[in-house]
C-alpha cells in the first residue's frame, strides 16, 4: 500500500505547495471554529463579545479569509485565551511570542 508520504513524493513542487497551502487553509477554518466550539460558545455569543455581527465571524472562520493576527488576537482574547506564535527556526529551535 502506497503512503501520503510517498504520493507526495511522486508529485511536482507546484502540486506540492499547493496542496500544502490548501491543507494549512483547512485546518485554519477547523481551528478556529473549533477553538469556539471548544467552549460551547455559538457565532452569536462571540460576535457579541467582539461587538460585530454574527456574519462577521463566519467570514473570520472561513477558509477564504486570511485573517491578520490583530485579528486573530481579538477573536482568541474574546474567548478568553491568549494568542501566541510558534517559530521553529533553521536550527530547529523553537520560540513562542506572546502577541
Amino acid at each position: 500500500m502506497t503512503t501520503l508520504k510517498e504520493m507526495m513524493a511522486k508529485r511536482s513542487p507546484e502540486s506540492r505547495a499547493r496542496i500544502e497551502a490548501r491543507t494549512a487553509e483547512i485546518r485554519q477554518e477547523i481551528t478556529l471554529a473549533k477553538l469556539r466550539e471548544e467552549l460551547n460558545m455559538s457565532q452569536m455569543q462571540l460576535a457579541a463579545v467582539l461587538g460585530v455581527k454574527q456574519p462577521s465571524i463566519v467570514k473570520m472562520e472561513k477558509v477564504e479569509n486570511d485573517p491578520k493576527l490583530s485579528t486573530l488576537k481579538r477573536y482568541v482574547t474574546a474567548l478568553g485565551g491568549k494568542l501566541t506564535l510558534d517559530v521553529t527556526l533553521p536550527d530547529g529551535k523553537r520560540i513562542a511570542l506572546t502577541l
